[in-house]
């Protein structure tokens, strides 16, 4: 059985529990208190951070190297394109995810970083134009943004009416299980 040691808190474990769900994948969860960390998790992750998946002797740190593993072992339900441009797409969302992170944790420590927010919400907004960020049906790139935006607008008051693709994007997110349970844990 799968073990992921995760934290509640953390956007990072939010993005692998999102495709556990999804996929339907059984696993068992070690919640890691960030506070005081265990110190298994530096065994595990020198760099003694969550999320970490257990698989047998298979020890993987990282959400984007976790959920592509996922996406490989268990294919169904799909979560990347078929085709190789449709999947280098999803990789460089995720890369280029950093740009939208790095402005939000920008706000969270001074709001005068609200304008490059917004102009990372505005650049998301475009991307969506198609309902999902890499055309027009859910990809891994969902999980990989969804947790941040949903927690702007949760816990940080960000309007996200001027963005009207993000919002229904969101909105669809909301309503899937895996994504509902997560949001009830804000």
């Amino acid at each position: 059985m799968l073990t992921l040691y995760s934290a509640v808190r953390c956007p990072y474990c939010v993005r692998v529990r999102l495709v556990l769900a999804e996929k339907g994948i059984e696993h068992e969860v070690v919640e890691i208190d960030l506070a005081d960390r265990d110190p298994i998790l530096r065994t595990l992750n020198p760099r003694n951070r969550v999320p970490v998946l257990v698989d047998g002797d298979l020890v993987l740190p990282e959400s984007a190297v976790i959920n592509e593993y996922l996406e490989e072992r268990f294919g169904e339900p799909r979560m990347m394109p078929e085709d190789a441009a449709g999947r280098a797409l999803v990789r460089r969302l995720i890369v280029v995810f950093e740009d939208l992170s790095d402005a939000y944790y920008d706000f969270r420590r001074s709001p005068e970083a609200l304008p490059a927010l917004r102009e990372q919400l505005r650049h998301l907004d475009g991307r969506l134009a198609d309902g999902y960020l890499a055309g027009s049906q859910q990809t891994l790139a969902e999980p990989g943004y969804w947790p941040w935006v949903a927690r702007m607008q949760a816990t940080m008051g960000v309007d996200l009416s001027p963005y009207s693709n993000v919002q229904a994007w969101k909105a669809r997110l909301d309503a899937r299980p895996a994504y509902a349970a997560e949001l009830a844990l804000m």
